[in-house]
């Protein structure tokens, strides 16, 4: 298999569980070395949009992210040594900053007053005020009813993946929406958030317009591997890798 026939394989399902969970399926069957050769080649093919090469890349990277066991991303890992971009997307260090309630800029102290199941349940709200303030909990669950609500926008999503700070786990509950993850926007998002942990924030980089790496690349507050990440990745952008 090459990368062209896994691109028109995955693109060929539906979007989601059913992509993710097949891509997964091969992550784990194809040899690491196979499987590293594969996704270097779509990430340097997958900036053109609407083509197969980004469906397919977007499967892979739910599945790196949600499905594959902790011992196959160790071979991933080990696997792609010579090829750095895609041994970022399996990396485990952690993000350049990490949540501290202490630092919370702002607090909804009445919404924050509630019970989380209170909360919970109000995320399914159809106030769009109310859901803008719920998108600042740092409850994982309370955003994720957000994320499936049909009345939550843009704006409640960008709201949760640029707060600051923010708890991973929020940020991977964006990255795992099927309706969101795709959003360029959300994604530059997550990039550039210093809370985002760098496998997390390189896999939304892989998605990523050029003009939107330059930025990233040069953001000093996120961690220097998400920013040689973003720059390894503008390279092949622009033809020069």
């Amino acid at each position: 298999m090459d990368a062209a026939q896994l691109a028109r394989a995955l693109a060929s399902l539906e979007a989601g569980d059913i992509r993710s969970r097949k891509a997964a399926e091969l992550l784990v069957e194809l040899e690491p070395e196979l499987a590293v050769d594969l996704l270097s080649e779509l990430i340097r093919r997958a900036d053109r949009r609407t083509d197969p090469e980004a469906a397919a890349l977007e499967g892979l990277l739910r599945a790196v992210r949600e499905l594959l066991p902790e011992e196959r991303i160790d071979l991933l890992f080990r696997a792609a040594e010579a090829d750095l971009e895609v041994q970022a997307l399996f990396a485990r260090t952690e993000a350049s900053r990490s949540f501290d309630h202490d630092r919370e800029e702002w607090i909804d102290r009445e919404m924050r007053a509630r019970t989380l199941g209170e909360r919970r349940a109000l995320a399914r709200t159809h106030d769009r005020d109310l859901l803008a303030r719920l998108a600042q909990d740092p409850d994982p669950t309370v955003v994720k009813h957000i994320l499936q609500n049909p009345r939550c926008t843009e704006r409640e999503v960008l709201l949760a993946a640029s707060r600051r700070p923010q708890r991973a786990e929020v940020l991977e509950e964006i990255f795992r929406s099927r309706r969101w993850s795709a959003n360029r926007r959300v994604r530059r998002a997550l990039a550039l958030n210093p809370y985002t942990p760098p496998s997390l924030a390189s896999a939304a980089l892989a998605l990523l317009t050029a003009p939107d790496l330059r930025e990233v690349a040069g953001n000093l507050t996120i961690a220097p591997e998400v920013r040689v990440q973003a720059r390894r990745l503008l390279g092949n952008r622009l033809g020069e890798s």
